[in-house]
């Protein structure tokens, strides 16, 4: 009991003359914001996922015009010309890595041909038997048809597409039903012929710039005033009529399409649009889905029970029917996909909110700043809308690669279809039509997807964490 305490054991911490002083706080006073920053900092994935999304955004904004190739317009099949060729990036070919070489099977006579030529040195690399370079007639070699060699490829598709002339073959003819016959076996270019005919003025100008490798015939084009004009059946390098630069010096670090566009550039064209479309959808879809999900979260009651009628009405319609009906009835621009997307989208949004007002508009807090006479609108944007906002800002975080994805599954699927742009999505639809002999083109688009879906996970996970006002101080 208290009573049976001896007194003479209760002595003063401190004499009663004794003063003491407060100690001054020395740390500075930390707003929500900064607080939340460096709550972020602290999250390493988070962070590094961040410098990612940096890293994929500038490329975004300006790698479109990192490597810009002007190909000749003077027909539709120019840039056809240097097409699927592979990735060549120039610190990593020294080690072996992205080249520009691949692994062909061709015929024997065919590599004899051009290992022998003149036009391109140092094509074969890798895999053409010393004995065959000695003797094409080697007996050894006899039974063989075709070889499986190493090739730079750039140097390759530049022979095949600008030099082999159809007259080392044996036995050449021609006809409308099978082009160029050899023998038992049809050899029919896919861009029709190598060579080119082109005017006199053309002429001389591919002669001053070295275009020209040969001249197969001369006609005559037209006489005016006495004068007879010519044009020429000509052989051109097409490397240095497309780039102005030989193989050697050309670097398509993603390789390129079967279209013969850069595949570089082709992502970051698609991805730009991609962006767009999902900052543009997600501005939208958050303006409407909180402006409406907080005014039925606050003030509940008729407006609440009206607005849910109209989300399940809305919510039991499938994205897919909807962007398919608005395709089909406005075509597939840009503005169309917008729109289509932001029809329903909105509504994850709007049920975020409403959950959220609803959760916190009866706290102590918001009943103080009510009866100290806070308008609503201060009550829901001041008090409330801050404790929300960590759930928010990570919903807006997923949404971008949530919308990238599915604009790109929608575009595999030849449902969006932009008439004069490129998606991704397309993209990884074309290259899976040739993974198993170009696998780069499949390759990048898809590593990009996939690394864009993982950093921006991360990053909302960070942003989560971050922004929750419950961790506040929270070391």
């Amino acid at each position: 009991m208290i009573k049976d305490i001896d007194k003479s054991k209760l002595v003063l911490v401190r004499n009663a003359d004794e003063h003491i002083d407060e100690v001054k706080l020395e740390t500075k006073e930390i707003g929500y914001y900064q607080d939340s920053w460096n709550r972020f900092k602290k999250n390493k994935a988070s962070l590094a996922a961040f410098v990612i999304i940096c890293i994929i955004m500038f490329f975004v904004v300006f790698g479109p015009y990192m490597k810009v190739y002007d190909l000749p317009e003077t027909d539709s099949n120019e840039a056809s010309r240097l097409a699927d060729l592979t990735p060549k990036i120039p610190v990593l070919e020294k080690w072996g890595i992205f080249d520009g070489t691949k692994t062909i099977t061709a015929g024997k006579r065919f590599l004899v041909y051009m290992y022998n030529s003149d036009f391109e040195e140092n094509i074969i690399l890798d895999g053409m038997p010393q004995a065959l370079i000695d003797n094409p007639d080697d007996p050894a070699y006899a039974d063989v048809t075709s070889l499986t060699v190493t090739v730079d490829y750039y140097k390759y598709i530049n022979f095949i597409k600008s030099y082999m002339p159809f007259d080392y073959f044996a036995n050449v003819s021609y006809n409308e039903a099978n082009g160029y016959v050899i023998g038992d076996v049809n050899y029919v270019d896919p861009l029709g012929s190598v060579t080119r005919t082109i005017t006199e003025d053309k002429y001389q100008e591919y002669l001053a710039k070295n275009y020209i490798i040969d001249i197969l015939s001369i006609t005559v084009q037209g006489t005016e005033e006495g004068t007879q004009y010519y044009q020429y059946n000509v052989r051109m390098n097409e490397f240095l009529f497309a780039l102005d630069q030989s193989p050697e010096d050309t670097y398509f670090w993603f390789g390129t399409t079967n279209d013969g566009h850069d595949l570089f550039t082709s992502i970051w064209q698609g991805a730009r649009i991609s962006i767009f479309m999902a900052i543009s959808v997600i501005v939208v879809n958050a303006f409407i889905g909180l402006l409406l999900g907080a005014i039925a979260g606050y003030y509940g009651g008729a407006v609440d029970l009206m607005m849910d009628r109209l989300v399940e009405i809305l919510a039991s319609i499938p994205l897919l029917s909807v962007i398919t009906l608005m395709i089909l009835r406005y075509g597939t621009s840009m503005f169309i996909v917008i729109i289509a997307f932001t029809l329903t989208g909105w509504i994850g949004n709007y049920g975020t909110a409403r959950m959220q007002f609803y959760r916190f508009k009866n706290r102590e807090y918001v009943l103080a700043a009510r009866t100290l006479g806070a308008k609503d609108s201060r009550i829901m944007f001041k008090h409330i809308f801050p404790n929300t906002l960590g759930l928010l800002v990570t919903g807006y975080a997923l949404a971008i690669p949530s919308f990238v994805f599915l604009e790109a599954t929608y575009s595999f699927l030849n449902i969006i279809d932009y008439s004069n742009a490129t998606s991704v999505g397309m993209l990884i639809s074309q290259g899976q039509a040739s993974m198993a002999t170009y696998p780069h083109q499949l390759l990048f688009p898809s590593a990009y997807i996939a690394i864009l879906m993982i950093a921006f996970n991360l990053f909302g996970n960070g942003l989560r964490d971050a922004f929750n006002p419950s961790l506040r101080g929270v070391e």
